[in-house]
């Protein structure tokens, strides 16, 4: 592969030195990566935006030190010129560029100021990044065609048939930025997640343009075939799961990163090469404690590319990674149809795999002419063309396919109907098959119902490849990061593998409102998930080798036990205790204070946020203000008793009985 590279997430409130960014490019080359990207957005002093600089942003004397210093790597500027624009928005110079107004993170691709302004950063760019890639965003933008002048220029080119106007509108957006990268003698760079709601927008984009194709619950090749069909050289794109976990799943990301680099590295070499993401390491996320799995996922990247032994197995090869069949009959029948099977039982078990790992609902095998089968996956009826079988090879397939569906193998002239059952990577799956007799030849149709993508991913438990990086550092180091990245799953609830950001971090610290932790979790973290996952954050904060991976462990058990003293605190103060309620309050206060000192280490050793140090400030505030209202109205001094929820919300005013801050929601809009 040309492409082996991480991305280190600079938006999500980093504040580097240029000692941090050296070490970071030391890991890089070390662990075998040829590139880093510097994830940005408005986390870089751009020449043109003076109004964005944000307290330890990174500077271009910095970014030309490091050039000058790791000649040998490619430091890929990851720019946002449309979505992922709200640090500039939320500014008082940047607010104007919104697409709505103090909501969202995109910015209009309408307002000419705001092209001006895209192609200035462009420029800021090309004249200070020597790398060879250049990427300007374009992920997530989901806001297109909002504001009044996008809409009407959406409702204009829908004004021809067929057309898509917001692809239309993204594409004329991205079209002249990615040209002038190219003019500039760069290769341009783009997310791809928007072509796959807004297909015809590739229409727009400039040839020679890399795709970064990011699929982090399941393989790329299935996305990535969209693509390639059209052209263009596709960069398949994991992540490291940490903005979904307490600290970081560690055997889902080991998956994400294992398939990605096997594809990249398959027989067709389709992939130009693989970008590592990490994401969102605010919200008392530390890179400190993510630098061996960084480390692991670059080796990972160089043994898909060794040889395979003569089983056709390599260095990452691992049995569950294959689906297995619980077939309704015996092996030995499918040995004798002509020698046929035979050939169909490879092709059949990698059309059923691509099948699991594209997420999709329906595929299709079926003839096109006398010689040729084509395969489809998709949503019924809009499928896409994924491959093609010679007629021998697409009978024998069919065959073994109809077989493992328990069809009966006499009826070949008949329509038919069966069930795959099968185990992959730990989940059962089903797959209903119908054999369908047509006059240009049989036709097999695979139907699963929809689920969500990170099911298949929720079973996994181990980590080898990631485990061992940490274990090269320090036995300590390997316990903790079982401990965290795989044990902590099997406390469920909160701390179970999901898709969605952590609501820990989110409702404990994002939204000023310590108290929606409580509101939502206080069942389940005052109840068993809660006793498992403290026991186990008990055993990781023992082990844990210095105060970097004992801080993330504490930030867990910290959040923990600000749930249970607040609902101490509510059961005291629905009982006419408040003088009670609000010494439990004080233990909650005492959360945030020990939680600050933790952010502050973070920032002084590694560059992590200075915003999660304000959080906690404002929570421990916060705290301190319910308290005095505990004080004052616990004891029914308004005539009635506010719920607790209501109590220690930031919006509660005294008689405000019907809670009309919360009823009437148009307000806030």
């Amino acid at each position: 592969m040309h492409l082996r590279m991480w991305t280190y997430d600079l938006a999500r409130e980093q504040s580097p030195t240029l000692d941090h960014l050296r070490a970071f490019c030391a890991l890089t080359r070390e662990a075998g990566y040829n590139a880093i990207g510097l994830y940005m957005e408005h986390r870089f002093a751009y020449p043109s935006t003076p109004w964005s600089h944000g307290r330890g942003c990174v500077t271009p004397e910095m970014v030309l030190a490091l050039q000058a210093e790791f000649s040998d790597l490619q430091i890929i500027p990851f720019i946002n010129l449309l979505g992922h624009f709200e640090g500039m928005l939320y500014t008082e110079a940047g607010r104007r560029y919104a697409e709505e107004k103090f909501k969202g993170m995109q910015a209009c691709p309408c307002r000419p100021a705001f092209v001006e302004l895209a192609n200035q950063l462009v420029d800021d760019i090309l004249g200070i990044f020597t790398s060879d890639i250049i990427h300007i965003g374009g992920d997530e933008t989901w806001q297109l065609g909002l504001c009044p002048e996008c809409a009407k220029t959406v409702r204009e080119y829908e004004m021809t048939a067929g057309v898509d106007g917001k692809a239309q509108l993204y594409g004329s957006h991205f079209g002249p930025l990615l040209r002038k990268v190219a003019k500039a003698g760069r290769r341009p760079a783009i997310w791809g997640d928007m072509f796959f709601d807004h297909p015809t927008a590739l229409d727009l984009i400039p040839e020679g343009t890399l795709i970064f194709d990011w699929q982090y619950f399941r393989g790329p090749e299935f996305s990535s075939s969209i693509f390639h069909r059209r052209g263009f050289d596709v960069v398949y794109s994991p992540a490291l799961h940490t903005y979904n976990a307490a600290w970081l799943h560690l055997p889902q990301s080991e998956e994400n990163v294992r398939e990605h680099a096997l594809a990249a590295a398959s027989k067709d070499k389709s992939a130009y090469g693989v970008c590592v993401t990490t994401w969102e390491c605010g919200l008392f996320g530390n890179y400190e404690t993510l630098l061996p799995a960084i480390r692991a996922a670059g080796k990972m990247l160089r043994l898909a590319e060794e040889p395979l032994d003569g089983d056709g197995r390599g260095p990452l090869y691992r049995p569950y990674a294959m689906p297995h069949f619980l077939p309704n009959r015996q092996l030995g029948e499918e040995v004798n149809s002509g020698g046929l099977l035979s050939i169909g039982v490879g092709i059949s078990d990698a059309i059923i795999m691509s099948f699991l790992q594209s997420g999709t609902t329906f595929a299709r095998i079926y003839p096109a002419g006398q010689e040729m089968y084509l395969i489809g996956f998709g949503a019924e009826g809009s499928e896409q063309e994924t491959g093609r079988l010679p007629k021998e090879q697409a009978t024998s397939t069919l065959n073994r396919l109809a077989l493992m569906a328990d069809m009966d193998p006499l009826r070949q002239h008949t329509n038919r109907n069966g069930v795959l059952k099968g185990i992959y990577k730990g989940v059962p799956f089903e797959i209903q098959a119908q054999w369908v007799v047509n006059p240009n030849g049989v036709t097999m149709e695979l139907r699963t119902p929809p689920r969500a993508n990170h099911v298949q991913y929720g079973a996994l438990r181990e980590a080898t490849h990631f485990l061992r990086a940490y274990l090269e550092v320090g036995e300590t180091h390997e316990e903790w990061a079982r401990l965290m990245g795989s044990e902590l799953q099997n406390a469920g609830g909160m701390f179970a593998f999901s898709g969605i950001r952590s609501s820990m971090k989110a409702r404990l610290l994002l939204f000023s409102n310590p108290f929606l932790f409580w509101l939502h979790h206080s069942e389940e973290l005052c109840g068993e998930v809660g006793d498992k996952a403290l026991a186990i954050l008990e055993r990781a904060i023992a082990v844990a080798p210095d105060s970097a991976y004992r801080g993330v462990s504490e930030f867990a058990k910290l959040a923990i036990e600000f749930v249970r003293y607040a609902e101490e605190a509510h059961k005291l103060y629905a009982a006419g205790l408040p003088g009670q309620a609000a010494a439990s309050l004080m233990y909650c206060r005492q959360v945030f204070e020990n939680l600050a000192k933790i952010a502050k280490g973070t920032n002084y050793r590694i560059g992590g946020s200075l915003a999660d140090i304000e959080r906690c400030q404002v929570a421990q505030r916060h705290v301190e203000i319910v308290v005095r209202r505990v004080k004052e109205y616990g004891d029914g001094a308004l005539g009635y008793l506010p719920s607790f929820e209501t109590l220690t919300h930031p919006k509660f005013m005294p008689h405000d009985q019907a809670n009309w801050w919360l009823i009437n929601r148009w307000a806030n809009e």
